[in-house]
């Protein structure tokens, strides 16, 4: 891996397993590609009934409901990436399935998930997932594929409740970086929101925000309006 990849690492796809409250465990998902495509969905739920006779009505609001978004990504083994180490495909497979689908015997069913890409942060589940394999070795096995996956976000009731009060619009934050250098990241820790952090950058006076922070960085996270 050349030290370009490196410094684009951290904005790489991750999907990280969680418990219900949002806290990360397990072994994550690292994405060899970033995706080919990332579409979101949100859907507004409305309810119509048309009477006998009339030719339509005015429809009536019922709900928003949970955002889905879908993903389309490369896995490789080729090496083409890795400064060829050749990662089989299927043990890929098989890892990216452990941490969305495969059910965990401890809360028997799959792992609540963190979908990280870019200044992109969701917590969610899975709904789906299709593997196509593109190219194939000598012998028949895989060396290449694709997987689309779709997640469904989710709110995390105690996370966000915790967030809230720790980013009180009347509290100012003080945070020294740690093991969590991305600024958007850091930004959705304290506001539980990631859009603030181009605000955060301007306050801080940081031109390179969208490279991994220096550890020991202290940066300033203000108040923000719930107006």
């Amino acid at each position: 891996m050349d030290a370009q990849a490196a410094i684009k690492l951290p904005f790489n796809l991750k999907i990280i397993p969680t418990t219900k409250e949002g806290i990360p465990f397990g072994v994550p998902f690292l994405a060899m590609f970033n995706p080919e495509t990332f579409s979101i969905k949100d859907e507004v739920e409305w309810s119509s009934k048309c009477a006998i006779a009339k030719a339509g009505d005015d429809p009536k609001y019922v709900r928003v409901k949970p955002r889905t978004f879908t993903m389309e990504f490369v896995l490789d083994g080729t090496g083409v990436n890795t400064n060829g180490v050749k990662i089989p495909v299927t043990a890929q497979v098989a890892l990216f399935r452990a941490v969305t689908t495969n059910v965990r015997g401890n809360i028997h069913r799959p792992p609540y998930l963190l979908v990280q890409y870019g200044t992109f942060v969701n917590t969610c589940i899975i709904n789906s997932s299709s593997v196509t394999y593109t190219m194939f070795d000598m012998f028949g096995l895989p060396i290449r594929a694709k997987i689309s996956a779709t997640f469904t976000e989710r709110t995390v009731g105690v996370l966000n409740d915790i967030l809230g009060m720790l980013s009180s619009p009347d509290m100012t934050h003080v945070i020294e970086v740690d093991k969590i250098n991305l600024l958007p990241l850091l930004t959705h820790q304290v506001y539980n929101n990631q859009m603030y952090y181009l605000q955060v950058a301007r306050i801080n006076k940081l031109k390179n925000f969208r490279r991994p922070l220096p550890p020991k960085t202290r940066l300033l996270f203000p108040p923000i309006s719930t107006d």
